[in-house]
């Protein structure tokens, strides 16, 4: 069963200003969330009819917003300011107050509120500090195969012991798990990442690919988690 999935959170007409400038211009701004295509980020195109067929579309790196503000109503109307982590700043209008409010609440919970709620849906011991700094999260998408009923959109978490593959739309819902140990090979390039389970994992034998342009991160992080098994399986002298 493939998971049913679209990446597009909020969608309109805006009006941005222009780096430098005070001037806004007109333009066709899309939200996405966090998927195997990308990080979550805005899209912003000349118009709608573009956006369409996606071309000659700009991309925002939406991964470090610390804020989203209303600016003051007397400075700006139905305004929003998207502040990043090195201090830098992203406003644009909306043609009223109702879709500047809409646009402010999606923004708001995808980008700051999010952050906190991903932390408090983990399962118990993922939070302890102890693991926390050894458990990385991707976006990917898994393709077809055997030992799984589902496809498609979903989050794969490597910790330091083991593989674990989360639901994309509900956090908590884990979908399979495979140890670190259980792993036969894996590998990757900058589109995906796969590995070979054996026999004692969850799903039984398989191969497992996934899209993802993380790929080369998964792999990286993988491996290191294997080697810190190994060491501690056999410690140097």
């Amino acid at each position: 069963m493939d998971l049913e999935f679209c990446d597009i959170l909020k969608q309109g007409c805006v009006k941005i200003r222009r780096k430098h400038f005070w001037i806004y211009q007109k333009c066709w701004l899309v939200f996405k969330m966090a998927s195997s295509k990308g990080p979550r980020r805005l899209e912003r195109f000349p118009n709608q009819r573009a956006s369409n067929f996606h071309c000659h579309q700009k991309v925002i790196d939406l991964t470090d917003v610390s804020k989203v503000t209303r600016p003051p109503k007397e400075k700006k109307k139905h305004a929003l300011t998207l502040t990043f982590s090195d201090d830098s700043t992203l406003t644009f209008t909306c043609d009223s107050e109702r879709e500047a409010a809409d646009w402010y609440k999606t923004l708001y919970r995808e980008c700051v509120h999010d952050e906190l709620d991903t932390l408090r849906s983990q399962e118990p011991d993922l939070l302890t500090s102890s693991l926390r700094h050894q458990t990385e999260r991707f976006c990917v998408r898994l393709l077809p195969c055997k030992g799984l009923k589902v496809s498609g959109e979903c989050v794969l978490q490597v910790s330091s012991e083991a593989i674990t593959l989360w639901d994309k739309r509900i956090s908590h819902l884990r979908l399979a798990s495979w140890p670190l140990t259980a792993l036969r090979r894996f590998g990757s390039d900058c589109t995906w990442f796969s590995f070979e389970a054996g026999r004692m994992c969850e799903t039984g034998e398989g191969f497992f690919k996934f899209q993802t342009v993380e790929g080369e991160a998964i792999y990286q992080c993988v491996h290191a988690a294997v080697q810190s098994i190994i060491q501690q399986d056999c410690p140097l002298r």
